[in-house]
């Protein structure tokens, strides 16, 4: 677990006064210092997490007069989108927070999804020896533990999954927008009701298609909603 470095005030710093940084300061120490930060900044996102999984499998929106979470955070706490607050409940609510201060919530969420394209399983308590299927810029593919890939690599990692080899690559913008549909599809379905709806991407010849699976019957007009809100959006 990271420790945040704290520099000791020292006779000998100049020229700091905008910074507080000792002009003594190593590369080792600031390097301390900037995984300290990284690792609250991910603790900090994965409360928030389970703090919307709360708000969300307790119906608290609900039961203040919101039409659901989503409506009770877009009226409250604009800043925050649904789908940072999607990405952060789908980690805390599959990751301990040790976890998600050792390799990241962006990253653990990219685990997530690549489990769901790749088929594999994952270690939900070590995660990091998870083998990943990372293309480099040539397209050749390497396999390595997902302790030593990057944001960037789990992405194309993601993406090579997802794209036939015999299909044009699907532009990035599809690519975000089929993220959105999903966020806002999965904030309508929480995993605390017993649920596990899944939205897939697939290439279909170069087009986007998405699939949703796993929604009961008695809970669809879950979806339309949620596909109604994000053509109004859109509008």
């Amino acid at each position: 677990m990271f420790k945040l470095f704290k520099f000791k005030e020292s006779a000998t710093t100049t020229d700091n006064s905008t910074t507080g940084i000792p002009d003594d300061a190593t590369l080792q120490q600031l390097k301390d210092e900037l995984l300290g930060l990284m690792a609250q900044e991910s603790t900090n996102h994965y409360r928030m997490g389970q703090i919307y999984n709360h708000i969300v499998e307790k119906k608290l929106a609900e039961q203040a007069g919101f039409k659901d979470a989503r409506d009770f955070f877009s009226k409250n706490l604009a800043d925050l989108s649904q789908t940072a607050l999607t990405l952060y409940g789908a980690v805390a609510d599959a990751f301990t927070e040790p976890v998600a201060r050792r390799f990241g919530v962006t990253c653990l969420y990219l685990l997530l999804t690549y489990k769901e394209v790749a088929s594999i399983q994952v270690n939900h308590q070590q995660p990091g020896d998870t083998l990943i299927e990372v293309p480099d810029d040539k397209g050749v593919v390497s396999t390595l533990p997902f302790g030593s890939c990057s944001v960037s690599q789990m992405r194309a990692a993601i993406r090579i999954r997802r794209k036939p080899t015999s299909s044009k690559p699907l532009p990035p913008e599809a690519e975000a927008r089929a993220e959105q549909y999903r966020s806002a599809v999965l904030a309508r379905f929480p995993k605390g009701n017993g649920t596990r709806v899944k939205v897939g991407l697939r290439n279909d010849k170069g087009s986007a298609v998405l699939d949703f699976t796993g929604i009961p019957l008695e809970q669809a007009d879950g979806l339309l909603e949620a596909l109604k809100a994000m053509k109004s959006s859109r509008q």
